[in-house]
């Protein structure tokens, strides 16, 4: 039986097999904000056993410790308005995540924006 750690290691073994499809996804840049430099992967839903192109984002690790619960500045994030209209799912939910944590009205609205592209109302 798999002990906790061998099961982080195969993750991110996994997640590290990923590497140069998403970079090429990402033409090595920063998903969300396209700065290039140091970045790291992400997964949108890292519960999962497996990680999965259509669940990652490559990111700078300022964004990945944003995406993972950290401080988050609005005014520097305004990219993210722009960033919703991408037809990278993973890349468009990363923002909105973001965006949902930002009370001013132009991220409501850039949310709105990506439920457009999705095709939802946002209506429960």
């Amino acid at each position: 039986m798999a002990t906790r750690r061998q099961k982080h290691e195969e993750y991110k073994d996994a997640l590290n097999l990923l590497g140069r499809d998403l970079a090429r996804r990402a033409k090595s840049r920063c998903e969300l904000s396209g700065a290039s430099g140091s970045l790291t992967t992400v997964d949108l839903e890292p519960g999962e056993p497996d990680p999965d192109l259509d669940r990652v984002v490559l990111v700078t690790p300022e964004l990945a410790e944003a995406l993972g619960g950290g401080r988050v500045e609005s005014g520097e994030l305004r990219f993210l308005a722009d960033v919703v209209w991408s037809t990278v799912v993973p890349v468009r939910r990363a923002a909105v995540a973001l965006l949902e944590r930002i009370d001013e009205p132009w991220a409501r609205d850039a949310i709105d924006n990506a439920r457009m592209m999705d095709g939802t109302t946002g209506d429960a």
